[in-house]
């Protein structure tokens, strides 16, 4: 039988540069010859498009309202389990692997604070899986929103500074609650240059995980 993979996660406010890291990570560790699958959340499933498209404020509510918080925060709990049991899951069984950019800390952060509820949000996220490793790249917001306004592409829902301010406050609460759940998540420096970063994410995944 293969022996299972791993669920690698790398975590972040938005411009940290969660979606770099996961693509370099993959790559690396597919040249040293493991199978890899490298993912993202909202996932490519059908819940997480209808997510993108409210993010961008394509969806809306009843009346064109905003959609609810607590919807939002429903739609991304379901949306996970959903990419767990058809992308996630069937990949670790195989031996593969899974690098995912964003997963249930992202939700600990973003919806505790839409909602105002972050027990009911850790609830609703309960049967996700727990990462092999989460790596949290510290970065300041206003470096993160730089970051964000030199793409050039347009916000999206939580893509604003006085919110982002609020998420990295909730992030270092919900990095603490996880990590006393006995989390394996490690912070590291995200505003040094990208390779350095990748070096070090990668010598995070090669180190064994102490007991």
């Amino acid at each position: 039988m293969s022996r299972r993979g791993r669920l690698l996660v790398l975590e972040g406010l938005d411009g940290a540069g969660t979606t770099t890291q996961s693509r370099l990570l993959g790559a690396r560790l597919a040249a040293g010859g493991r199978r890899v699958h490298v993912t993202a959340e909202p996932s490519g499933g059908p819940i997480g498009a209808l997510l993108r498209l409210a993010l961008q404020g394509r969806v809306v509510g009843r009346g064109g309202a905003p959609l609810d918080p607590g919807a939002l925060a429903l739609l991304f709990a379901a949306d996970r389990l959903d990419h767990v049991a058809g992308e996630i899951e069937p990949r670790l069984a195989a031996g593969v692997d899974v690098i995912s950019d964003r997963f249930t800390l992202s939700s600990l952060a973003y919806q505790s604070i839409a909602t105002g509820s972050p027990s009911w949000v850790a609830a609703i996220n309960a049967r996700a899986p727990v990462p092999d490793l989460t790596v949290f790249l510290e970065v300041r917001p206003a470096i993160a929103l730089a970051r964000r306004r030199a793409t050039g592409t347009a916000p999206e829902l939580y893509e604003v500074d006085a919110f982002q301010r609020r998420v990295a406050a909730s992030y270092r609460r919900a990095l603490a609650a996880v990590r006393r759940a006995g989390q394996r998540v490690v912070s590291l420096d995200g505003e040094r240059p990208i390779e350095e970063v990748a070096e070090a994410v990668a010598g995070l995944v090669a180190a064994p995980r102490r007991r």
